[in-house]
């Protein structure tokens, strides 16, 4: 009996030897471990919406390496070829619906914003917003006189450097670049001859509006001509008279896009047309300039500039559909330079946005040697007042040759 009491106690004391030393071990611990807190990352990135400004958006700007830009970024995206023969030759960083591209290995030369969200005018305008809010809040338009744009591209005197490409009255893109490199010299051909003063620059917002309520010509100082407008695949100049707009001269071109005036000389105007022509598995685009020479339209200068085919577009990825170009063609010297951009869609949606290299378009002086006629392409004079679409039905006076 007293052997199992001695036994118990025994065994309780154990026990309790343990409990004291697991206690005693707790609390001589010493205090926790301090807190290190590490410096802060050196870069601190910004986030969209950015800023849409002359030089740049947002953090990105024209002029900086590509490489910079690159490092600049988390990691996942990367450098990519953006390249089509005759077309594109870009290096390109892309971020959040945005392209930063430039030559290879070089600097940033064009910033395109594709998707909405992503960057802002002042205004806080980008993509989607109305045609009418951005020429409110940043025209007027920027328009040079030596220079012929595709309609879908605008630019306003407040943000020089963006190109905006509106379609269907809406904000799909806008392209940065550099606006010094857009200025066409001034023409000096005919300036000054012999001692004579210089013919004064054409004023074509003086020449008012042509033609009847709901005709759309665009002034043009043509030499016998004060506007010009389109119906369909045929180009209209026209003038002014006692009844209203004189029909000078018409020219039908196949798949014409759009037709506007370009000084060549001061006080003279010669017209750029650009037309696209597509076939199953190829879409063509070519430059035409036209001259009035009495009651015809005369052919300056034909040529094709940018031919973009099915093999062409997967280069980018593309399916031919999904790809278009929007022209600008200015004067260049005695030639004509023509460049724009390229739109690459997928799903409807704007994916690529980019600068078209620039292609060199011989442009023939007065006086040479008219081409042979081409076979797609009709004309007409008359002298009786007509509207634009009463243009396109007038046949019986297509008795004037056009080259």
């Amino acid at each position: 009996m007293v052997a199992a009491g001695l036994a118990v106690a025994a065994v309780a004391g154990a026990a309790c030897s343990r409990r004291d030393t697991s206690a005693s071990t707790r609390f001589d611990a010493g205090p926790p471990p301090r807190r290190v807190i590490g410096a802060p990352p050196r870069q601190v990135r910004a986030l969209p919406p950015y800023a849409i400004s002359v030089d740049g958006v947002g953090p990105y700007r024209l002029g900086v390496p590509l490489t910079q830009v690159l490092s600049a970024l988390p990691s996942g995206p990367r450098m990519t070829l953006l390249q089509i023969p005759g077309m594109l030759d870009y290096s390109v960083v892309r971020d959040e619906g945005l392209l930063v591209g430039g030559e290879r290995q070089g600097a940033a030369s064009f910033i395109a914003v594709v998707a909405p969200e992503i960057a802002r005018t002042e205004a806080g305008l980008g993509v989607g917003a109305s045609q009418d809010a951005v020429v409110r809040d940043l025209g007027p338009a920027l328009a040079a006189p030596a220079v012929a744009a595709d309609p879908a591209l605008w630019r306003g005197a407040r943000l020089p450097g963006a190109t905006f490409l509106v379609e269907a009255g809406r904000v799909s893109g806008v392209l940065i670049t550099d606006p010094r490199g857009r200025a066409a010299p001034p023409p000096t051909a005919a300036d000054a001859d012999g001692g004579v003063a210089p013919a004064p620059r054409c004023d074509r917002a003086a020449l008012g509006e042509l033609g009847a309520p709901g005709e759309v010509f665009a002034p043009a100082c043509l030499g016998g001509a004060d506007g010009v407008a389109t119906s369909g695949d045929t180009i209209v100049v026209a003038a002014r008279g006692a009844g209203g707009a004189r029909r000078v001269a018409t020219l039908e071109l196949r798949g014409l896009r759009w037709v506007a005036p370009l000084e060549v000389e001061r006080g003279r105007d010669e017209l750029v047309a650009v037309t696209e022509t597509v076939d199953a598995d190829a879409r063509v685009y070519a430059v035409v300039a036209l001259r009035l020479d009495g009651n015809r339209l005369v052919r300056a200068a034909d040529s094709e500039v940018y031919r973009i085919d099915t093999q062409r577009a997967a280069w980018i990825g593309a399916a031919l559909e999904d790809v278009a170009l929007h022209l600008e063609v200015r004067l260049d010297g005695d030639a004509l330079a023509a460049s724009g951009m390229l739109v690459r869609r997928s799903r409807g949606e704007v994916r690529d946005l980019a600068p078209l290299l620039p292609v060199t378009v011989r442009r023939r002086p007065r006086g040479e040697g008219d081409r042979p006629r081409d076979p797609t392409a009709t004309g007409s004079t008359a002298g009786s007042a007509v509207g634009v679409d009463a243009a396109v039905d007038d046949e019986a006076d297509a008795g004037s040759p056009v080259p």
